[in-house]
C-alpha cells in the first residue's frame, strides 16, 4: 500500500493529466457499480462531467471489456467486477481518501472506518455508495444466528437495500419505534427490507414514536413487545444513523419550547432519541425503546453511519457519545469533521 502511494504521488507531478483520466475512469467503474445499469446523462450529471467526457471515457472501458452496454444502460462486465476491489483501491489513493480514513481513525480513536468518495449534500446518488459500504461492513462480521438491531432514516434505508444475502440465517429487529409521515423510511419497514436482503427473518415493533414515558413502559409488557425487547437486549450489531439536532428536532415533531431548549443547551446531533452536545455529552432522552440497546450485550459491534459534509459536528458529536465499532461516512462529512478537529486542536493551543 505504501509504494503505492508514493508511486500516485509521484505519477500525479510527472503525468498529471494521465493520472486524472486514469481516476475518471475507475471512478466511472465505481459509479457504474453503484447506480447501474445506467444511461450516459444520468452518469454525467451524477459525476459532474460533461456527456462527451463520459462517453469517451466509456467507450475505452467497453473496449477493454470492462462494461457492458445494452439498451437499459451501462453495467459492469464479468471481469470488471472482478477488477473493482483493486479500483476502489485505487481510487481511495489517488483522491487522498485513504489518508483521510487514517487521520479520522487516529485522531477519533475508531477501529474501523470507511470514507466513500463525494458530498451526498451536492449528489444524493453518493448515499446509494454510502449503503454499499455500510452493508459490506456489516456483511464482513456478519455470522448465522446473530441479531442485528437498525434504525430508521433515508441513510439505513439505502443500507437495507444494498444488502445481499447473508452467511446463514440471522434476526433482524427495529432499534426503535417509528416516526414522521415516510412509512418506509421507519425503523419497522428497514428491519423488514433488510431481513429480506440479507435472507434472514425479522421482528417488528409496532410503536409509534412520541409515546410519553408511563405509556411506552406498559406498552413494553405486551406480549410481542416483550419478545422483541429480549432480541434487541441480545443484539450483536447495532446499525443506526445520525441527524443534526434540529433537523431530527423537527422530523420528532418535538415542541418549539424543547427546541428552543436543545438550542440552548448546544445540541448538535442526535441519534437512537438522544441529543447530544459537540462533547457528546447527552442533553435531551426522547422516552424510546432504544435504551434497551444500552444494556445488552457488551460486546455487541456498533456501525454508524452518516452522508453529507452539513452533518459535520453532529457526526462528530456522536462518536464521543457512544464511539462505534466502525463508522462509514462519505468524503464530504468526512473532511468536515477533520476540519472541526483541526479548529479545535487550533483554540486549545491558543488557550495554553
Amino acid at each position: 500500500m505504501g509504494l503505492l502511494e508514493i508511486t500516485w504521488a509521484t505519477l500525479k507531478r510527472i503525468a498529471a493529466d494521465q493520472v486524472e483520466e486514469i481516476y475518471k475512469r475507475a471512478l466511472l467503474l465505481e459509479r457504474i457499480n453503484a447506480i447501474g445499469p445506467v444511461g450516459r446523462r444520468t452518469l454525467a450529471a451524477s459525476m459532474q462531467l460533461s456527456e462527451r467526457e463520459v462517453r469517451a471515457a466509456a467507450e475505452s472501458l467497453k473496449e477493454e471489456g470492462l462494461i457492458v452496454l445494452d439498451t437499459s444502460g451501462m453495467q459492469l462486465s464479468d471481469d470488471g467486477l472482478k477488477i473493482l476491489p483493486e479500483v476502489r483501491k485505487l481510487c481511495r489513493n489517488i483522491s487522498g481518501l485513504f489518508d483521510l480514513e487514517t487521520q479520522l481513525k487516529a485522531r477519533m480513536n475508531i477501529p474501523n472506518l470507511v470514507v466513500v468518495p463525494g458530498d451526498a449534500d451536492v449528489d444524493r446518488l453518493v448515499m446509494v455508495e454510502l449503503g454499499r459500504a455500510t452493508a459490506q461492513t456489516v456483511l464482513s462480521v456478519l455470522k448465522e444466528n446473530m441479531i442485528i438491531a437498525v434504525s430508521g432514516g433515508s441513510t439505513m434505508n439505502e443500507v437495507a437495500r444494498a444488502m445481499t444475502p447473508g452467511p446463514g440465517p440471522v434476526m433482524v429487529v427495529p432499534a426503535r419505534g417509528g416516526f414522521g409521515r415516510m412509512a418506509q423510511m421507519q425503523a419497522d419497514a428497514v428491519a423488514g427490507e433488510l431481513a429480506q436482503r440479507v435472507g434472514g427473518d425479522y421482528r417488528l415493533m409496532h410503536l409509534p414514536e412520541g409515546m410519553d414515558a408511563e405509556t411506552l413502559q406498559k406498552a413494553a409488557k405486551l406480549p410481542g413487545i416483550r419478545a422483541t425487547l429480549a432480541l434487541m437486549r441480545n443484539a450483536d450489531i447495532i446499525l443506526f444513523g445520525v441527524g443534526r439536532s434540529d433537523d431530527m428536532a423537527q422530523r420528532r415533531s418535538l415542541s418549539l419550547s424543547m427546541r428552543r431548549q436543545l438550542q440552548k443547551a448546544g445540541a448538535v446531533g442526535e441519534a437512537l432519541g438522544d441529543f447530544f452536545d459537540i462533547k457528546g455529552r447527552v442533553i435531551h432522552q426522547s422516552p424510546t425503546l432504544s435504551a434497551e440497546l444500552g444494556v445488552g450485550k457488551p460486546d455487541a459491534l456498533s456501525i454508524m453511519s452518516a452522508a453529507g459534509a452539513h452533518k459535520g459536528e453532529a457526526v462528530l458529536a456522536a462518536v464521543r457519545w457512544h464511539p462505534p465499532w466502525a463508522l462509514v461516512v462519505d468524503e464530504g462529512l468526512g473532511r468536515a469533521m477533520l476540519r472541526l478537529l483541526d479548529q479545535e486542536e487550533l483554540q486549545e493551543d491558543q488557550h495554553k
